[in-house]
């Protein structure tokens, strides 16, 4: 075995070995920008649930200050309201 054959053969193991932590490197770095991704999302989630805080006021009708009371009959194919 002469020089050049091992000096390739380390060659070689550096470079899978390179090769193999940037691949760990990169889904790293993938898995930790789809958890802010998803942090985000669930902040602006809470932003817009919580910023538009209003309650919708009771429609009344116009010109009766008194709210509006259905009548209600029994008939014999159920509940009829007028």
């Amino acid at each position: 075995m002469n020089l050049s054959d091992a000096l390739s053969g380390v060659i070689g193991v550096f470079a899978q070995l390179g090769i193999g932590m940037l691949l760990v490197l990169f889904a790293g770095l993938l898995a930790v920008m789809t958890a802010i991704a998803g942090v985000l999302l669930a902040f602006a989630a809470l932003v817009m649930r919580f910023a538009n805080h209003r309650r919708a006021s009771p429609i009344t009708p116009s010109g009766e200050s008194d709210p509006m009371t259905l009548e209600a009959r029994r008939t014999p194919r159920g509940w009829t309201v007028e």
